[in-house]
């Protein structure tokens, strides 16, 4: 009876810790709500509002995203006490008592961060995927956040409609973040969850430049039309001598993910898909095959030097719409005669110029798909997916795929066996947590996009 007794007063004890923890987290959220509040900052406490209504849930995952949101901020109480005194400093005034009571403030969120994320392992709760999830709310609206912060123009589309509103749109992104995390770190709904997010975020893309051209301005990253079509990434900067944000995002997508850019951040991509459809991968016959080998480096030289040309002869704007025209027709053709009819995305593979320059870029990432052929069977599944046409019998002998490969994991997904995997290449990580990384590296780079890819 006694050890009985011991136990209850243990688990009311912990109960009453939890409570505790629960509160403080909440008047430290309401408080830092609170702060922004009085800067004017009203997204920010938009955001405040979003996460103290995460930690009233039940959701596992919020004790991590809750936790990571307060070491964050405790970073803004920091930098306001260190800003606050440099400005009484030089105002003559005296500094420091108020610099040490918001430096109080900042000591004591950070405390509650690292005691409400220690609870989990305390209590024998702490489960790696809630971790994971946490990390993703946490990182897409930071990332996002920090982006929209040191851009000289507002990026976020609220921000356009809504001065100082802008980062609560934010929240929203975050929490569709980890949806999407759920996905594609699901075998059974990856394939399929994959597609739908990525068709999501074209119908969004085009959705937005449809507004702008109707007339909302604003849903426009310059007001300046662009040609929605991947080659114009990099024939655009080409033709008007300046880098582009959108070649900026791709550069740097390409060098946190791969290649994954095509099959997860294109715009265009979605529309090739469609194309090839669902039914297995037709072989190319030799001749398409030979010149599928080297399109999309001869599309890239050939496009680069008509962009140059254009900008170097001062030809008037018809001529470089003209041959816009022309380049989008023939990727629309090269869709509607070659995607349809082989079942690849082969204006992915073999037209499209900013394909090879992802795929060469994405070589410095250490994100690969490696085969163990002494578990190949040789069933074909993995073939009869990739659109890519990036798998085939000698590369699966070889134990890696070929140069084309996006990183869509459909074939790791379809294979029974379980053969192919996800690898950091130089990197001792195992499969599992190559793949754990990599996902939440490729879901926040999709949320950037999501927020800041327009034309």
């Amino acid at each position: 009876m006694q050890n009985t007794g011991f136990f209850r007063y243990l688990n009311h004890t912990f109960s009453l810790r939890q409570a505790l923890g629960w509160t403080g987290a909440s008047l430290l959220l309401a408080l830092l709500g609170a702060h922004f509040f009085r800067a004017s900052e009203y997204g920010l406490v938009v955001c405040c509002c979003g996460v103290l209504l995460l930690h009233c849930g039940h959701a596992r995952w919020k004790w991590y995203a809750v936790s990571f949101f307060l070491f964050w901020g405790a970073v803004q109480w920091g930098s306001t006490a260190f800003f606050l005194a440099q400005a009484r400093m030089q105002a003559g005034l005296p500094w420091f008592r108020a610099a040490l009571i918001v430096w109080s403030v900042a000591g004591i969120t950070c405390l509650g961060a690292i005691a409400l994320y220690g609870s989990q392992s305390h209590a024998g709760k702490e489960d790696p995927l809630a971790r994971l999830k946490g990390m993703v709310f946490f990182c897409s609206f930071w990332v996002v956040h920090s982006l929209a912060s040191l851009s000289p123009v507002p990026l976020l589309l609220l921000e356009r409609f809504f001065p100082r509103w802008g980062e609560a749109q934010i929240i929203p992104l975050a929490w569709y973040g980890v949806f999407v995390l759920t996905l594609l770190l699901d075998p059974k709904r990856s394939r399929r969850g994959r597609k739908l997010v990525w068709t999501f975020f074209s119908c969004v893309f085009f959705g937005q430049l449809i507004l702008g051209l109707l007339g909302m301005e604003k849903l426009l990253m310059t007001g300046n039309l662009h040609i929605p079509v991947p080659g114009f990434i990099v024939f655009g900067p080409a033709f008007r001598g300046t880098p582009g944000m959108m070649l900026a995002l791709a550069l740097a997508a390409a060098l946190l993910v791969g290649s994954a850019w095509c099959s997860m951040l294109c715009y265009f991509g979605p529309l090739d898909a469609a194309a090839a459809g669902s039914r297995p991968v037709r072989p190319l016959p030799p001749l398409l095959r030979r010149a599928a080998r080297h399109g999309r480096l001869l599309v890239l030289a050939l496009g680069a030097a008509v962009a140059l040309t254009l900008r170097m002869a001062e030809l008037p704007l018809e001529a470089a719409l003209a041959a816009s025209v022309l380049f989008v027709g023939a990727s629309l053709l090269c869709m509607a005669l070659l995607s349809r009819k082989y079942g690849g995305m082969e204006h992915c593979t073999a037209f499209c110029p900013m394909g090879i320059v992802v795929s060469t870029l994405g070589k410095l990432s250490p994100w690969r798909i490696r085969v163990a052929p002494e578990k190949c069977d040789n069933c074909g599944a993995c073939e009869n997916v990739c659109r890519y046409r990036a798998i085939s019998a000698t590369s699966r002998v070889q134990g890696k795929t070929d140069f084309g490969c996006s990183l869509c994991m459909d074939c790791i997904a379809v294979c029974k066996n379980k053969a192919l995997a996800l690898r950091a290449v130089g990197l001792p990580l195992s499969a599992a947590t190559a793949r754990s990384i990599f996902v939440l590296l490729l879901v926040v780079v999709h949320i950037v996009f999501l927020a800041f890819a327009r034309v």
